[in-house]
């Protein structure tokens, strides 16, 4: 009998992350967290859900600030992320920074609405490694390859 060979393949899936206010852009295109999204499509101010050939398996919205989250916005991204067959995921980033007001409460109910899953976070560097994670596929520490 020959010997068991593994053989260890890995499902890359397609992320789009949409970030839903300006602060939340800033931060994925500055170069630090930018060059760790590698694989990951994030979207355009002009069109939440574009810049992908592809649907996208997983849509994941952003925020630091929800006070300055668009009304309706997180319902018209999740239900279009939904009618492609995607799951729908937020992260809200350090939300003591703006989580009271009515603005924020109404962005938060909202969001929870529009999601499958929100995660609180304590910053980027976490967002990022769940994001990796999301994603899938061949994963680097450093330089080499876990």
């Amino acid at each position: 009998m020959p010997p068991a060979s593994r053989s260890h393949r890995s499902y890359q899936a397609d992320v789009l992350l949409v970030p839903l206010e300006p602060r939340s852009r800033t931060a994925v295109t500055s170069p630090a967290p930018h060059d760790a999204l590698d694989g990951i499509t994030v979207s355009g101010t002009d069109t939440p859900l574009g810049g992908t050939d592809s649907r996208p398996d997983v849509v994941v919205m952003l925020t630091h600030d929800l006070a300055a989250v668009e009304a309706g916005l997180a319902t018209r991204v999740g239900a279009s992320a939904r009618a492609s067959g995607a799951l729908v995921g937020a992260i809200v980033i350090s939300p003591d920074r703006g989580w009271h007001g009515p603005e924020a409460r109404s962005a938060a109910a909202e969001l929870r609405a529009a999601a499958d899953t929100v995660v609180v976070l304590s910053g980027m560097s976490p967002a990022v490694a769940l994001l990796r994670v999301l994603r899938g596929g061949p994963q680097t520490a450093g330089h080499g390859t876990i």
